[in-house]
């Protein structure tokens, strides 16, 4: 890779030319996350424990890997014994704290809690729980994968119960791990109608009615056992039409509830919308959960998984503005022959062993080098985004290139560099983050984009 991507005076004509504009952006930018729904359930349990810290440094270590700093920690419903053969997916049968009414077992899901343990261990710093499903025995179907023909599936005297279940297991992270949960989630992809018995994960539908309803009484448990340090967040729709949809139709005293808008990104365009109504509630808004496995057959290579995630992570950042970007989940099972996750592992027969895919590279473009804290800014080109931290002098762009290769000239407008260097890191087809140096002339950077590729640039000792 070539060191100078620029002629004499980094003007070249031709290229395209995007402006750094330090008051086009965003503040409070909390950092990058993953839930750690399935994988902890698996990972957490694996006997050598060496390889175990090799993920978790891969993933959460800000300095060895990714250094995801949010972890989405799921309270397991705990499927029905009775049911044989269990459908839930490996990984997916999540063990509930409440077997059975009025019996806890404090003993469960060892495997996650290792998991997020082991996470705030490496720096992360904000932890949420959420639900997938309530208890078996609190559902109408007798199942935690959904009911019958996709409808409400908590049992209409159970909601005061379910939200005890949930509040109480926030209640025992705090007393006997120091975990302090800064939100809950009672909800889960709501309002879908996907949530049927027989299903291959955790689900339950919540028509919008009954989502106050659990909203109100979540928020009510948490007050009543002087959980103070948890709010409530909600609604964590698929995609940010649904969860605009849903905002628009909860009334005051459900919005009063909650402190925080939890979305996901798989489909929506009302990115903008939702974001002002945001603000205009004064509500915290989290991009919660998105995960992609590309468009090509399962390989740990491939590229077009590479592009989505790439093209996510900047459309979401330029018009969601979230405090948060979260990963659906970091670690995916090989068996499974999708090309999902930063990581694979077997989750059926694989303990102890994984592979780095494509994608792990490919979110450390950002997640290595934006950082919490940071200023979001928005460059006035669609596929690229940076951030400003004040506190290092750090200035970071991230562009994503679909196309064939061609050059990008950055004009750092009123930052001022200390030195004439920048650092480069790229992933493409060929690279994984490999890094080079770059030459800043007439405080412009002109770089050389490869096709198919996630180019970082890094401008240290810069100042406004």
């Amino acid at each position: 890779m070539s060191g100078n991507n620029g002629n004499g005076n980094g003007l070249i004509d031709g290229d395209a030319f995007i402006q750094i504009k330090p008051e086009n952006g965003y503040d409070g930018f909390e950092g990058w996350g993953t839930s750690l729904a399935w994988w902890g359930h698996i990972v957490g349990q694996w006997s050598d424990r060496n390889k175990q810290d090799e993920i978790m440094d891969l993933i959460f270590d800000a300095d060895k890997g990714l250094g995801l700093n949010i972890v989405r920690y799921n309270i397991g419903g705990g499927e029905n014994p009775a049911i044989q053969p269990n459908t839930l997916r490996p990984g997916g049968d999540v063990p509930g704290f409440q077997p059975e009414k009025g019996i806890w077992d404090w003993s469960a899901d060892e495997g996650q809690r290792n998991v997020l343990l082991a996470a705030m261990k490496r720096g992360a710093d904000i932890a949420e729980a959420f639900s997938n499903s309530p208890p078996y025995w609190m559902t109408v179907s007798g199942s935690v994968t959904g009911s019958e023909d996709g409808g409400n599936n908590l049992r209409e005297e159970c909601y005061e119960e379910f939200a005890d279940y949930l509040t109480e297991v926030v209640k025992h992270y705090k007393e006997a791990h120091g975990v302090a949960f800064r939100t809950l989630n009672p909800l889960n992809e709501p309002v879908s109608n996907w949530w049927k018995k027989g299903n291959i994960q955790e689900g339950a539908h919540f028509s919008l009615d009954k989502q106050m309803e659990i909203i109100k009484q979540t928020a009510r448990s948490l007050q009543l056992k002087g959980l103070t340090e948890t709010a409530v967040s909600a609604p964590d729709e698929n995609s940010v039409d649904e969860t605009l949809e849903m905002l628009h139709g909860y009334d005051e005293e459900t919005f009063n509830s909650f402190s925080q808008i939890n979305t996901h990104s798989y489909n929506g365009v009302r990115l903008e919308e939702i974001r002002k109504l945001a603000r205009e509630k004064g509500k915290k808004l989290w991009m919660s959960e998105y995960g992609t496995g590309g468009t090509g057959p399962h390989d740990h290579g491939d590229m077009t998984s590479v592009m989505e995630l790439a093209e996510r992570v900047i459309t979401d950042l330029r018009l969601l503005q979230p405090a948060a970007w979260v990963y659906w989940q970091a670690v995916e099972d090989e068996s499974a022959q999708n090309n999902w996750g930063f990581i694979h592992s077997d989750f059926r027969h694989g303990e102890n062993r994984y592979e780095i895919t494509k994608q792990y590279y490919a979110m450390a473009q950002f997640s290595k080098f934006i950082r919490p804290g940071n200023r979001i800014l928005c460059p006035d080109d669609r596929d690229s985004i940076a951030a400003y931290d004040a506190a290092s002098k750090q200035l970071t762009v991230v562009v994503h290139n679909r196309e064939g290769q061609r050059r990008i000239r950055f004009d750092l407008g009123p930052f001022v560099p200390d030195g004439t260097t920048a650092k480069l890191y790229r992933t493409s087809e060929q690279e994984n983050l490999v890094e080079a140096e770059l030459f800043i002339y007439s405080n412009k950077i002109t770089v050389n984009l490869e096709a198919q590729s996630v180019t970082t640039v890094v401008v240290s000792n810069i100042t406004l």
